[in-house]
């Protein structure tokens, strides 16, 4: 059978590139966005499946589950990409709902597309979910603030690593897998504003081409037995992370946790 896998933020950036690389691949690929143009090309560029999307629109998002469903076949690989960066402000001034609504891209529609496809995967007994979030979810900030990502998008993105932790741990007794993953610092028109001095750098750019192989790797199910861990595209060693299971899961490592000093 052909996998299907449903790319969200699928027109442009990270998101592009991830339904390319996977319609490259043999996938059938429903390429889901808000933009109908920039759709378009996206379907011309890959013959994938346009849909146009908001991620955080309930009943939209279960209309366009059911229409690749009908079109495509059962839905075997979901990857949460769409995000959203929000205005570069400090929280005393960014305006409440502008802060919100980089949650509602981010973490809700992560969750409303989950919702939506894992009652399938469920019945199927298969299914494997790519969350994409961010070294943001965790990086230190030391005496500063990090000025370029505000806090909305720190506090989303920490929120889907936990979110996917423990939706692999419900998802698990029923064949399901998920995973959370970080692109890098990929050059994309959402870090234009936020790493403008490192623009013209091209060491500082991370691959978007990695993550997607990232994501077509773990489609394989190459390292179901890491489900739930935090994956860097370009800073881990992945491909090799299947040899390396039991260490991993005896040092609880690649997860977002608390450490405190021994008693």
């Amino acid at each position: 059978m052909t996998p299907v896998a449903i790319v969200t933020g699928a027109g442009r950036g990270i998101g592009r590139v991830i339904t390319a690389h996977l319609a490259a691949a043999g996938y059938l690929v429903a390429a889901a966005a808000r933009s109908a143009d920039q759709l378009a090309e996206v379907a011309a560029q890959t013959g994938a499946l346009p849909i146009t999307l908001d991620v955080t629109d309930p009943k939209a998002v279960t209309g366009a589950v059911a229409k690749v469903e009908a079109e495509l076949g059962p839905i075997t690989l979901l990857v949460n990409n769409a995000g959203a960066a929000g205005p570069n402000l400090v929280t005393w001034e960014i305006d409440a709902g502008d802060w919100w609504s980089v949650f509602a891209v981010n973490v809700q529609g992560a969750f409303l597309c989950s919702h939506a496809v894992l009652p399938l995967m469920v019945a199927r007994g298969a299914g494997r979910i790519v969350n994409v979030s961010s070294n943001a979810a965790y990086f230190r900030l030391d005496d500063e603030p990090f000025f370029g990502i505000n806090s909305a998008y720190m506090a989303s993105k920490a929120a889907i690593v936990r979110f996917t932790d423990e939706l692999a741990v419900e998802a698990r007794p029923h064949g399901i897998c998920a995973f959370v993953i970080s692109p890098g610092t990929v050059k994309t028109d959402m870090s234009a504003g936020i790493f403008a001095d490192e623009w013209d750098d091209p060491d500082f750019w991370s691959p978007p081409e990695l993550t997607a192989d990232l994501v077509e790797f773990l489609g394989t199910g190459a390292l179901d037995a890491l489900s739930g861990r935090y994956l860097h595209a370009a800073n881990d060693d992945w491909r090799a992370f299947a040899d390396q299971v039991p260490e991993i899961l005896e040092q609880d490592l690649y997860a977002l946790r608390l450490r405190r000093p021994a008693l």
